[in-house]
């Protein structure tokens, strides 16, 4: 044997490269399947929008709190007050 016959590598024959090729085409297959799939499921990711809504809300409501603590406060004895006359208005007039 020669030189250049033992340092030449293996080359694959086509059954070997169709059979990579078919391996490489079901995983991108397999990974497009499963993003379709998580855009379909409407009620999982409404789910996770409104979890994520609901952390912005309570976050901004924190830095609101922070922020400016004797108007809210005002603001929740005014609401409550309201609350409180209508109660008595309505139990009143029955």
């Amino acid at each position: 044997m020669s030189g250049a016959q033992r340092s030449l590598p293996a080359v694959p024959d086509d059954a070997q490269l169709i059979r990579a090729e078919i391996e490489r085409t079901r995983e991108h297959l397999g990974a497009t399947v499963e993003l379709l799939a998580a855009k379909m499921d409407v009620k999982s990711r409404a789910r996770a929008q409104a979890t994520e809504l609901a952390r912005q809300a309570r976050s901004r409501v924190a830095s609101v709190t922070r922020a400016h603590p004797v108007p809210l406060a005002a603001a929740v004895a005014g609401a409550l007050a309201v609350v409180v006359s209508v109660t008595i208005w309505q139990r009143r007039r029955h």
